[in-house]
């Protein structure tokens, strides 16, 4: 299913997410949007009554829609969560746009399109922010692409001209209240759709005549040079749409009508730098901006006719800059993760059963409950086993610890964990009852009568961390094989879980509960607790950086940081979050989807979940060889078996059925915990690290993209002292050549990348 994207501002192109149901209906409600709607309204009026200058009005109306207004990208996704051409995945949808209307938004809307919803496949229409205008949103007619669909509805409402400003599928609309809809059709607008069959977007000219009579540039998505014009798609490696993006930046952002062909000449007069001098290879890259034809390649040859020095400007350097740095950031987050500045984004095709339970949190929040949610999952289980890899045997063992900073929205977890436990819960209260009137029969018995037993199998799970260690090993043997689960708020309760009186941490149960290891006690006492349990606790716990770093200072190196699963809340919006209800019938939903977990037992394999695991595993190692990074190679073994856990939980919970979205979401599911411990760890680890192997840094990239194709253990040694790195590389390169990534000539003492390694990573090693 194809999906459009939101983001809570224009300036944060790098912050787009999937748009639901529930986002869309937030924005048309939000207060903020529709004050700011009210007062460019208002501004528009004191125009017309000749109060304000248009000029004032726009700059006002420019500044109100980036500050307060979020933003739609109708025509496509972007996996991620930048926005470009580079990453968008089309949705489906067009938009037509109808601007500076002579007659009231709603009267041309009434006079041409009211009642022909349905036949022209429209979506959503809306008045825009500036009151002049009017927005269709409608599906993309079959073997159509952007440009065709704009043309074939201005076709359908008779327009002989309109706003062809598609210029590509990075493109955003401003959203608006919900006062300023004209149709809205949800199911349609959020149904599953194909992509058209057309190929990549063109750029319309603005109206129908120059569409039928001008030559289509080149796409801006394209991939590779054509031989027939000799126009290539990049320049030292990087797109022409990106660096058109960022040289739109630094020109201050696409203009406003009336101000294009003053803009279309400076881009031009930028882009000669780049672009061979040519005006054919500058109109093939450059959006048109709502200009016709004619009067745009006028202005793009004027431009290169005018006489300009041999060196590049410094606003074209600066974009050049800029758009090398996107691309590396984004080049980052696709291959691990780890050096990325935000978390790696969520993917838009949910598991069904994350899908239900995130359902009710904002966008933004969705990772954190879908990261938190499997302690209480994996204590549904009950002598249930997972076959890994190696042939071990695991168990749903979960910790997850939701870290932020305060008052970011970490309560956000509850309700959803509240929703999994509420039979657990149940089942607790009845047995605790029991329980309890036991120990009230055993306190008011005389001492010369015999003590009532204590009764067996009643379980009580859901249990706090205030408890004696002689408590916690009476209830891990009351369980009986079933999981205790515990959720705190703040992490410093765990310290309330002594290992023995005399206050050892608590992460030692901490590592026995991940591998359901031994524990317990000996008492020679008639009324002393003397059990030895195997440990099967799962727990969730919350808070700051800070308080992390600071408990698990000392517990880095001895396999306690690695077994715990971590999750972060990131947004740069400030906004109160919106939640959807959590009421009875998502409890009757939630309950109805777990139960799978409470009907499995015995060992259950999975070849998907195992096949998967094998193809995470070589592509940890191979980036940790290639990164020279041990810090994530440790990291990375349990957090590889905790993704597997994981897989084969959302595996039962589809009826023991495997699906693309499962594996994608455990892909990510990993990419997260690792970067969030990467974050978090990764400098203190490495540095505790170094006294028994080399060290390394933060988010170090790939060593053997620094190389030329040939290279020699100086030019290694060189980039390793660049990187900040200490020691000779010679380790290193035998772990290159071991593991085939290039070869080794003796007679010329070169080492050369081999032809695989040339292959797998050939725009790096280009």
């Amino acid at each position: 299913m194809n999906i459009f994207s939101f983001s809570n501002s224009v300036k944060a192109a790098s912050q787009m997410e999937p748009c639901t149901p529930e986002t869309m209906n937030a924005v048309f409600d939000n207060p903020q949007v529709a004050q700011a709607c009210e007062q460019i309204a208002q501004g528009l009026e004191e125009v017309k009554k000749g109060t304000r200058t248009r000029e004032d009005f726009e700059e006002m109306k420019s500044r109100l829609k980036a500050d307060c207004l979020p933003v739609f990208c109708f025509h496509a996704s972007f996996p991620d969560g930048h926005r470009s051409n580079q990453s968008a995945v089309p949705s489906g949808l067009s938009i037509y746009d109808v601007d500076h209307l002579s007659e009231p938004p709603r009267l041309y809307y009434d006079r041409k399109v009211a009642g022909r919803e349905a036949e022209l496949g429209i979506c959503l229409s809306h008045i825009t922010p500036s009151s002049e205008g009017l927005r269709l949103v409608f599906q993309i007619p079959r073997g159509m692409d952007l440009a065709e669909a704009q043309k074939w509805m201005a076709l359908q409402l008779g327009d002989e001209q309109y706003d062809g400003c598609v210029k590509d599928l990075a493109r955003c609309s401003f959203g608006v209240p919900r006062s300023y809809v004209l149709y809205y059709d949800e199911q349609a607008l959020f149904a599953p759709r194909d992509v058209p069959a057309a190929g990549e977007e063109g750029v319309t000219t603005g109206t129908i005549e120059t569409i039928n009579s001008a030559p289509l540039p080149l796409p801006q998505t394209q991939e590779k040079a054509s031989p027939e014009t000799g126009i290539e798609d990049s320049f030292e490696g990087i797109s022409y749409s990106r660096i058109v993006a960022a040289l739109e930046e630094q020109l201050g952002g696409v203009p406003a009508r009336g101000a294009r062909n003053n803009f279309i000449f400076a881009m031009s007069c930028h882009l000669r730098y780049v672009c061979n001098d040519n005006p054919e290879w500058i109109a093939a890259i450059l959006p048109r901006y709502g200009e016709e034809e004619p009067k745009f390649l006028s202005t793009v040859r004027s431009a290169c006719n005018r006489p300009q020095t041999k060196n590049r400007s410094a606003i074209i350097e600066r974009a050049l800059a800029q758009a090398r740095r996107q691309k590396q950031a984004e080049e980052a987050v696709r291959q691990n993760g780890m050096p990325a500045a935000r978390p790696p984004q969520m993917p838009a095709k949910l598991p069904r059963f994350i899908r239900l339970i995130t359902r009710n949190v904002p966008a933004h929040l969705k990772p954190a409950v879908a990261m938190a949610v499997f302690p209480a999952l994996g204590a549904h289980c009950y002598r249930t086993k997972f076959r890994y890899n190696d042939n071990a045997l695991v168990e749903p063992t979960f910790m997850n610890i939701l870290v932020s900073e305060m008052s970011s929205g970490k309560s956000c977890v509850n309700e959803p964990i509240d929703a999994i436990m509420a039979d657990i819960k149940e089942r607790d209260d009845v047995n605790r009852r029991q329980i309890q009137e036991w120990k009230e029969k055993y306190a008011g018995c005389p001492a010369n009568e015999q003590k009532p037993e204590r009764p067996r199998g009643l379980p009580v799970q859901w249990v706090k961390t205030d408890m004696t260690p002689a408590a916690f090993v009476q209830l891990m043997a009351d369980a009986g094989g079933h999981f205790l689960y515990s959720r705190m708020d703040e992490l410093g309760l765990l310290n309330q879980l002594k290992t023995n009186g005399r206050g050892n941490n608590v992460t030692e149960i901490i590592r026995l509960s991940y591998d359901c290891g031994e524990y317990g006690q000996e008492r020679v006492g008639t009324n002393s607790v003397a059990e030895c349990v195997e440990v099967r606790w799962n727990w969730n716990a919350s808070t700051t950086p800070g308080k992390l770093r600071r408990f698990l200072h000392d517990s880095q190196l001895d396999g306690t940081l690695s077994r715990i699963t971590f999750s972060t809340i990131h947004t740069e919006d400030d906004r109160m979050p919106v939640y959807g209800i959590y009421d009875e019938n998502f409890r009757a939903q939630v309950q109805k989807a777990v139960e799978p977990l409470g009907l499995a037992n015995g060992i259950i394999v999975c070849r998907k979940a195992n096949d998967l695991v094998e193809k995470m595993i070589e592509e940890n190692s191979q980036y940790a060889a290639l990164a020279d990074d041990e810090a994530f190679r440790e990291l990375s073994y349990r957090a590889t078996c905790s993704a597997f856990k994981r897989a084969m939980i959302l595996y039962l919970l589809n009826n023991r059925k495997w699906t693309p979205e499962i594996e994608e979401f455990v892909r990510w599911s990993f990419q997260y915990d690792m970067w969030c411990k990467m974050w978090l760890f990764g400098e203190s680890l490495r540095k505790a690290m170094e006294q028994d192997r080399a060290g390394s840094v933060p988010g170090r990239r790939n060593l053997m993209e620094c190389l030329p194709d040939s290279f020699t253990l100086e030019d290694l040694n060189a980039v390793r002292h660049a990187q900040g790195m200490k020691g000779d590389g010679t380790h290193q390169l035998q772990k290159w050549v071991q593991r085939g990534y290039c070869t080794f000539d003796p007679a010329t003492g070169q080492n050369r990348k081999s032809p695989e390694f040339l292959l797998k990573h050939a725009k790096r090693g280009a």
